[in-house]
């Protein structure tokens, strides 16, 4: 049976995670992100991770491998590291998140399911939001689509898709998602995507947009067109706390109708390290899937359920203020 999606407007869903000893009580998700797994690998690491009590499973993207390419990844400007390469080359598994969320989302119920993130700029808005729709449609609004502008000038050529307008097309491109998700029919005259009146769907779909990225101009643009937003790489706890205070900033200038939520992804996962991040005042964290799931390892369900009954981890409900 298909599920319908619900009325409601752009509310980031909650489902906290609690923590055991000092932390009982404490609403605190943690999700786990991936790349370079192949998508049966991703629907099994969706029902494992759901299983286990986990909040959400995060599938970043690359749409092709150049053989070659002089791309420079952000990573550098951004100040951080990441855990797992972010390039594409040959020997990584690329998948197209939304057919592989879609595809976890048959074979569980509860967890969020997220891109983190979908190069926006490579593909018409337009589309973008059909794909979103379905995946929530069939999910049961468990969909939190995380959009960025992209880095790899070699995928943009081969697509044929514009890299230096990629951030006014990430711009205006989450405007034209968002209100094509809302229903009815939409047209633009202006701006880097124009055309008639259209229709993607005659009621609301619920699907929160995030937007990722460090630099100072995508943190503006985050709080300014988003819902939310995820850290690029992996941050230190010191620079996971400047991030957040910069964010905090740029949020405060705009009026709000529902809580503006940041997920941080948090170096390994270490039972004390989670523990300072908390202390720090951090409630949606996201684990890279490979530091507690290998994926060519046959036990790897068993040691995933060892690691969240080592974090600490267990289902409650309820909502989170920050």
């Amino acid at each position: 049976m298909m599920l319908l999606p619900r009325p409601a407007r752009q509310q980031l869903p909650i489902r906290a995670v609690r923590l055991h000893r000092e932390y009982e009580g404490t609403n605190v998700r943690i999700g786990l992100s991936a790349y370079g797994l192949a998508a049966p690998d991703i629907i099994a690491l969706s029902r494992d991770a759901e299983a286990a009590g986990f909040d959400s499973v995060w599938i970043g993207e690359h749409v092709l491998a150049p053989q070659r390419y002089k791309s420079s990844h952000p990573q550098a400007a951004a100040a951080v590291r990441h855990h797992t390469t972010g390039h594409a080359h040959a020997s990584v598994r690329l998948v197209d998140p939304l057919s592989a969320l879609a595809a976890a989302g048959a074979v569980t119920h509860r967890i969020t399911l997220a891109t983190g993130v979908y190069v926006a700029p490579l593909r018409h808005p337009l589309q973008i939001a059909r794909s979103a729709c379905t995946v929530a449609e069939v999910t049961g609004n468990r969909l939190i689509l995380g959009l960025g502008a992209g880095w790899l000038v070699e995928e943009f050529a081969a697509l044929n898709a514009p890299f230096e307008a990629r951030f006014r097309c990430l711009r205006d491109g989450t405007g034209i998602i968002r209100e094509a998700l809302g229903g009815g029919w939409i047209s633009r005259t202006t701006g880097e995507y124009r055309f008639e009146p259209v229709q993607i769907t005659d009621s609301s779909t619920s699907v929160p947009l995030i937007l990722g990225g460090n630099s100072d101009r995508a943190l503006r643009r985050a709080a300014s067109l988003g819902d939310g937003w995820l850290s690029s790489g992996t941050p230190t706890l010191a620079e996971a706390v400047g991030l957040r205070d910069r964010l905090d900033s740029e949020t405060a200038r705009h009026d709000r109708s529902t809580p503006f939520r940041t997920w941080f992804r948090m170096p390994g996962a270490d039972t004390d390290e989670l523990r300072r991040w908390i202390d720090a005042g951090f409630d949606d964290i996201v684990i890279w899937a490979d530091v507690v799931w290998p994926s060519t390892d046959p036990h790897r369900s068993e040691i995933l359920a060892e690691h969240a009954r080592r974090l600490g981890i267990g289902m409650t409900g309820g909502s989170v203020s920050r």
